[in-house]
């Protein structure tokens, strides 16, 4: 009798292989590989999150915006896809809409350092100076290395 496959080692093979391309700057490959993973994972928070964070490093900016608005409708409590969503209306042009929608989605949920560091380029790039160093001075804060979070702001900020 042949034993069945054990479907969790295939999962987590799957999910390490993804973050092997993913670590490896390679976006779509890790994206290719999800398809791995069975249909009723495709809509699991994790699962989402993760799809998210390959759409963002591929730089796919209206795929990201469509997955991650969607996303936070049905987890309006996790901060991941309100901060994805507004960052691909950054990055698409839309930063008066970035910073709002961001805004407004982050009184449902505690701000991380990133959510004050989004609010800041959002800020910054619709020429709001004062809240922008706001939001800058908490996301430094809650940030484990603010050195590392200072040069990552003086880049977006010189953009």
């Amino acid at each position: 009798m042949v034993a069945a496959p054990d479907l969790t080692s295939s999962i987590t093979h799957t999910l390490r292989r993804t973050y092997g391309w993913l670590e490896l700057g390679c976006p779509r490959e890790a994206l290719s590989e999800l398809e791995g993973l069975p249909d009723v994972l495709h809509s699991s928070r994790d699962v989402l999150k993760l799809k998210c964070k390959i759409l963002a490093t591929d730089g796919s900016w209206e795929q990201l915006r469509e997955l991650s608005a969607t996303s936070a409708k049905y987890y309006p409590t996790e901060p991941t896809f309100a901060e994805h969503w507004a960052w691909a209306e950054h990055k698409t042009g839309r930063s008066e809409q970035a910073y709002s929608l961001l805004l407004e989605a982050s009184e449902k949920f505690e701000r991380t350092w990133r959510t004050n560091y989004f609010l800041a380029c959002f800020a910054h790039s619709i020429k709001r100076a004062d809240e922008a160093a706001e939001w800058l001075g908490h996301a430094f804060l809650l940030h484990s290395a603010p050195a590392q979070l200072k040069e990552l702001a003086l880049e977006e900020f010189r953009s």
